[in-house]
């Protein structure tokens, strides 16, 4: 990866990797991350190790696409395969799969039984931040991950916002959860599709703070990109964020808000005013 940038180039690792390969590695900048979701978001690493700046590109690449990457450089040819987590709540065999980028999933998501009361969602990543998929799909260029939930569309609650019950992690047990949680109480969630509740004004309640991992004020740079004020933008810190860093604040939002979907055309926007 040096022979291909003039700017240094750094490999996150956990504190618990062993790997002589890794660890010995030369020509590099090796961090360590420790912690729950998101420390693992190449967005907060970046965040905490050079923060960018407006004018600034870096690149990024995860541990499979070097993998390919050095596979041509050794053996001259184009390989692209790859390892595949099959995850989620639904599947009875999870584990991994090595697949070929662009080849059908039918083979391993076809022996997943479907309930005949409930449909399935097909994620092609994780629940937080991947993209719906039919099971007809195939295998997408950056996928390392195919995730199968419950749908949801057979769960009916009577007053389900109001209920207490933390085994339905919805925004309004987060609170309650996360109490549990520093009590010493591990509860287990089957997190489904449902949106559970509707999509209203966004709540200037300090929620997103408690699950999101950078020196920013969330909230206010949402409002300055639906308001597409270019200067609180940048002032607020949109070059040095993702939209896969606010995929917690989605998962806790009061308010429903698509807020990974909000960041994204922000950045969209922002970079052809730069330009």
């Amino acid at each position: 990866m040096s022979k291909l940038t003039k700017g240094k180039v750094y490999l996150s690792v956990s504190p618990k990797t062993t790997s002589d390969v890794l660890r010995n590695a030369k020509n590099i900048v090796i961090t360590e991350f420790e912690g729950p979701h998101p420390a693992g978001n190449v967005g907060v690493q970046i965040n905490h190790i050079a923060p960018i700046n407006a004018g600034e590109v870096i690149w990024t690449l995860n541990v499979l696409d070097v993998a390919i990457i050095g596979r041509l450089f050794n053996t001259g040819k184009v390989d692209l395969t790859r390892i595949v987590a099959l995850t989620g709540s639904e599947v009875e065999k999870r584990g991994y799969y090595k697949m070929l980028i662009g080849t059908m999933l039918n083979d391993i998501l076809k022996t997943i039984p479907k309930p005949e009361e409930s449909r399935l969602r097909y994620i092609c990543g994780d629940p937080l931040t991947g993209r719906k998929i039919d099971e007809n799909d195939v295998l997408r260029a950056y996928a390392s991950q195919i995730t199968v939930i419950p749908e949801g569309n057979n769960t009916h609650e009577f007053f389900g916002w109001a209920s207490l019950n933390p085994n339905k992690y919805s925004a309004g047990c987060t609170y309650l959860s996360n109490l549990l949680h520093k009590m010493g109480v591990k509860d287990k969630f089957r997190i489904d599709a449902r949106l559970k509740g509707g999509r209203r004004a966004m709540i200037m309640s300090n929620e997103y703070d408690q699950v999101f991992p950078m020196n920013i004020y969330p909230e206010f740079l949402l409002k300055s990109i639906i308001a597409f004020d270019i200067d609180k933008m940048i002032n607020l810190g949109i070059f040095e964020v993702a939209p896969e860093d606010f995929a917690l604040c989605e998962f806790v939002d009061t308010s429903k808000i698509e807020i990974q979907r909000i960041v994204r055309t922000g950045l969209d926007l922002l970079r052809k005013e730069v330009e």
